[in-house]
């Protein structure tokens, strides 16, 4: 008894040293894929997530009963076939892989409470076709990864898998958790680092300029700056999708040519995915070089389901509000509440006025002047977060004086921060 006390406490105290350590740290996720796979390894990583499958529905199927804290020890599960119910062993799946999936069904139970609370209407975890990531809770025992050799090891497969890509690992990264994923093109390794953030800090600091920004959310523009730029992309699906899809519709459901064409589909949208996620990579390092990014937290997930589904969906532009809200911890980002009313409100003399959304350009029926819709959006978006920086009473370091896009207004604020009479 007395061994198991110690025991807790040294788990207790290493997780409290932890915390402390990850609060000057900044997560950073590395992709690693596997190479050179022959037919025996790809059966062996299939039959890990066949594994994982079958206990997870195995658990989904009967919470109350089987989900508890010696669930992770299971090692024999029973399973649904076209015919009747039969029993499987858990092989290759380890304990420590075990006791991930189990966390990940708690963490899904969680979500759904919350969102209940909330008012949501929510219903019971479903079953899964398909598991595509397995968790690899511990660097040095669920995986391990030797650098000179570019060489992995997963737990509960005796083979080191040769990966590519480890140089861009950093020497002195913490490597916590990782994840095994299934993707049509191979299988991969997500691995989480730690890198200090003074490092992060400083590799943002080289490229950033004084300047801060507004930005505003669009369809036709993607992105509308408050310094006037206007930056959009626009990636459809392919011909080569369509053309995939034709065929699948002429293919018998479930034979070997259906199946076929199913994968080359399923790489097709990998491929398309990609080109999303490093248009938005891009478009996130060009907006690091601001010192104060300021955005309206819109609900994109309105505008898929209005007018614009297509047009959404082949940006992708709600990922940018997501990275940003990542990216608050190193630079100051501010998001405004999505009812402000932005554009139809005068950036130049604060006058409202109702505005249809056919007017692309702002007439102000007050001071007369004229500027573009989302311009001016984007302005009065930076305005409302540098006033409510101003009302937490954090310093605008970051704001400088003689910006040419800041409106009279945030002149006095940047003034009066810097310790100067306002004009």
């Amino acid at each position: 008894m007395k061994m198991k006390t110690e025991k807790a406490q040294k788990i207790k105290e290493s997780l409290s040293a932890t915390r402390q350590r990850r609060k000057n740290q900044v997560p950073r996720v590395y992709q690693l894929k596997l190479q050179n796979l022959s037919k025996r390894d790809e059966e062996r990583l299939n039959r890990l997530f066949l594994e994982v499958k079958w206990l997870y529905n195995y658990i989904v199927a009967n919470i109350e009963n089987r989900l508890n804290n010696n669930t992770w020890k299971l090692k024999e599960v029973e399973i649904k076939t076209p015919e009747r119910f039969e029993k499987r062993e858990i092989k290759q799946l380890s304990s420590q892989m075990r006791q991930g999936i189990v966390e990940r069904i708690k963490r899904n139970l969680f979500s759904l409470k919350r969102a209940k609370e909330r008012g949501i209407r929510v219903g019971k975890l479903s079953f899964k076709s398909e598991v595509r990531s397995i968790p690899l809770k511990q660097y040095g025992i669920t995986y391990k990864i030797s650098g000179d050799r570019n060489r992995i090891k997963i737990q509960g497969i005796k083979k080191n898998f040769r990966v590519l890509e480890l140089h861009q690992i950093p020497k002195n990264a913490e490597l916590a958790e990782a994840h095994l994923v299934k993707k049509p093109s191979g299988y991969y390794l997500h691995v989480v680092c730690y890198l200090p953030k003074e490092e992060a800090l400083k590799e943002i600091g080289e490229k950033q300029t004084a300047q801060p920004i507004g930005i505003d959310l669009g369809v036709k523009h993607q992105l509308t700056l408050s310094n006037g730029e206007k930056i959009s992309w626009y990636i459809p699906e392919t011909k080569r999708l369509k053309k995939l899809q034709k065929s699948l519709s002429r293919k018998l459901k479930g034979s070997k040519n259906y199946r076929k064409i199913k994968q080359l589909i399923r790489k097709e949208w990998e491929y398309i995915n990609n080109k999303r996620k490093d248009t938005l990579n891009k478009v996130v390092s060009y907006l690091k070089r601001f010192s104060l990014i300021a955005i309206q937290d819109d609900s994109i997930k309105s505008w898929k389901e209005g007018y614009f589904g297509k047009q959404i969906q082949n940006t992708g532009i709600g990922g940018i509000t997501a990275r940003l809200k990542h990216l608050a911890t190193l630079i100051s980002v501010v998001f405004v509440d999505r009812y402000e009313p932005t554009t139809q409100t005068c950036s130049f003399c604060g006058h409202r006025q109702r505005v249809s959304l056919s007017e692309r350009t702002f007439k102000c029926q007050s001071c007369g002047r004229e500027i573009d819709r989302d311009v001016n959006s984007a302005r009065n978006i930076l305005r409302i977060a540098v006033e409510k920086l101003k009302g937490e009473g954090k310093l605008l370091k970051t704001l400088p004086v003689d910006c040419g896009e800041v409106t009279p207004v945030e002149w006095g604020l940047s003034h009066d921060e810097a310790g100067s009479p306002s004009l």
